[in-house]
């Protein structure tokens, strides 16, 4: 039964990821800053993994990642990004995204352990 919690939990954090990362590429697309985006977006993923598991905030990076490339950045509808910084920013987010949460809920991951 504490799986099956764990796994819903951990679905609707990354639902929550990416449906953010969808809508936010969509409203944000034609604004001079998407470059930041990404970066900005960690604040997002940490406040979800805060909420949904430290599990939620490594995959949730890496889902909004593959989002942001796909439909955020040139080429459009592909996971290859062709600016350098464009690239750097999607690396900044994956590296804050993953190691922030990993670090900042150490009591939250150890939390899920025990129960």
């Amino acid at each position: 039964m504490e799986t099956l919690k764990w796994t819903a939990r951990t679905v609707w954090g990354l639902l929550i990821c990416t449906t953010l990362a969808i809508g936010c590429s969509y409203l944000f697309s034609a604004q001079p800053w998407i470059i930041f985006l990404p970066i900005g977006f960690v604040v997002v993923i940490v406040a979800v993994a805060a909420r949904y598991g430290v599990m939620v905030g490594i995959l949730g990076s890496i889902l909004t990642a593959a989002i942001f490339a796909h439909l955020l950045f040139t080429p459009l509808h592909s996971f290859r990004v062709e600016d350098d910084a464009a690239r750097a920013s999607l690396a900044w987010m994956l590296l804050g995204g993953i190691a922030i949460p990993y670090l900042l809920l150490p009591d939250l991951r150890s939390r899920n352990d025990k129960k």
